[in-house]
């Protein structure tokens, strides 16, 4: 008779179970990253006595687990890590793109046609002092729009090292939170043997940092769950977490970033730079957009500038002031007569956009506006029509492209850039789509087959309390037999 109590005993305990266990999973139908629960039960061992093995007695719960798919959690993570590397692509460069839009007719390419054209314009009238006016002001929108594409490059450099140190402060967060969830789950697993809502919390963690780069994840020979950057190494081993760092480098340690810019760093080992290690993820973005395509497009427009504001100082120098002279002197009292820069003549390629500005001559005097290739010839017009040709010049890419050539291909590259990252975003939206449905299939709490559960483990309680209360008729029976 004992037995039979302990057979109903068991059966319901395990009924119980397996109703909260239901229960739990349909008050969790709607949250985010919740893996349904299922409780897997077995036989009771058989007892042994002196005739042998006395078998039927119950049932015992052996653990509750998760659906779970590691092959489709790791592909979601990938996924998630690709997605937002091309979201953060698309942005980035669609904002660089920002910068060269001429829709409005008033970028770099429209000032200097009409820079070019002025001096068109002068050598056709090369002593009216409006037309060199004109020249001057339209030489000054040239200068700023170089200064406007400079700073606005730079700009997006700044925000970009913005970026990456709020994002190296949640990615340490997420990692702090892992290291914490480890010891949690290793706690719970010991005490009552379950933890599946850790363990959702623990893959919600990790989709998290899965968008800032792309994850690995493995149980080491101690049982230990580890979580690793792909090609940077460990982030988290079991309840030990180490941190990343961001700071300013010079450029022997910047690598292909620009001098002075952020750099990511493990926080124990500041003297190595691991930016340009990070697979996919915002991270990879932002760093290659920082470090590819603006720099790469600050490079093409300083060296425009350079050899724009060279080209024309080198014509420039040759001429002679739009005043009466003495040719026997090199200066008179307004200052020198000729080898006269129309800008300051720029130094190196570096921050030659940034640094391009009208020489203190041109700024002072008009007639130092150089159209003439002879002294006191206020009619020549040859210095104003070098520079005027120099538009069509090919002095660029091995003088195979003109200054126009050469701008309309820098930004054209960018828009390409940008264009294929929207469209592989796109893409990458598609397959994030299709792995979390997957994971859906798998993973997700379906009402109708939670709702059969139900019913079903209910008739199992149900059942369970009447083998007890049968046992515990038959005991008083027996009971009150004997005591007769």
């Amino acid at each position: 008779m004992p037995d039979l109590l302990g057979i109903g005993k068991s059966g319901l305990f395990a009924a119980k179970k397996s109703l909260e266990t239901t229960g739990h999973n349909i008050s969790n139908a709607n949250t985010e990253g919740y893996t349904r629960q299922r409780v897997h039960q077995s036989a009771n061992i058989p007892v042994t006595i002196e005739s042998g093995y006395v078998q039927g007695t119950g049932t015992k719960i052996d653990h509750v687990n998760r659906i779970h798919d590691e092959f489709v959690e790791k592909r979601l993570n990938n996924d998630i890590a690709n997605e937002k590397f091309f979201e953060e692509r698309a942005t980035r460069l669609g904002d660089v793109e920002n910068i060269f839009n001429e829709v409005d007719n008033d970028g770099l390419n429209y000032v200097l046609n009409r820079f070019f054209n002025s001096f068109r314009e002068l050598g056709n009238h090369p002593e009216n002092e409006a037309i060199r006016l004109t020249v001057r002001d339209n030489a000054v929108m040239v200068i700023r729009d170089f200064h406007r594409i400079s700073n606005e490059l730079t700009n997006q450099q700044n925000s970009i090292d913005l970026a990456l140190e709020k994002d190296v402060n949640d990615i340490n967060a997420i990692l702090r939170q892992i290291a914490h969830y480890n010891r949690e789950i290793a706690k719970a697993e010991v005490v009552s043997g379950e933890a599946c809502d850790l363990r959702d919390q623990r893959d919600a963690a990790i989709r998290s940092l899965s968008e800032y780069f792309e994850v690995w994840t493995y149980s080491d020979e101690r049982g230990q769950y580890n979580v690793a950057a792909q090609n940077v190494g460990t982030l988290v081993s079991g309840g030990i977490h180490q941190e990343l760092a961001t700071g300013r480098v010079p450029h022997d340690l910047a690598g292909t970033s620009e001098d002075g810019q952020r750099e990511i760093f493990f926080e124990a080992r500041p003297s190595i730079p691991i930016g340009d290690k990070f697979k996919n993820g915002r991270l990879n973005a932002l760093l290659k957009t920082r470090n590819q395509e603006i720099q790469r497009l600050k490079m093409q427009i300083d060296d425009i500038a350079f050899n724009f504001a060279k080209s024309v100082n080198a014509i420039h120098r040759r001429g002679f002031v739009n005043r009466p002279t003495d040719p026997r002197l090199p200066v008179d009292l307004h200052g020198p007569i000729t080898t006269i820069n129309f800008f300051e003549e720029p130094m190196q390629v570096k921050n030659a956009a940034k640094n391009l500005s009208l020489d203190h001559l041109i700024k002072q005097d008009l007639s130092n506006i150089c159209t003439a290739l002879s002294p006191n010839a206020p009619g020549d017009n040859r210095i104003a029509l070098a520079i005027s040709k120099l538009q069509h010049e090919k002095f660029y890419d091995d003088k195979s492209s003109t200054m126009e050539e050469k701008y309309l291909k820098s930004i054209a590259a960018i828009g390409l850039e940008s264009g294929k990252a929207k469209l592989d975003h796109e893409q990458a939206l598609g397959l994030l789509a299709q792995t979390q449905s997957m994971r859906e299939r798998i993973s997700g709490v379906s009402i109708d087959e939670e709702t059969t559960n139900l019913v079903r483990y209910q008739h199992a309680y149900d059942a369970s309390a009447k083998v007890l209360k049968t046992a515990d008729e038959n005991f008083r029976t027996l009971i009150s037999m004997f005591a007769r």
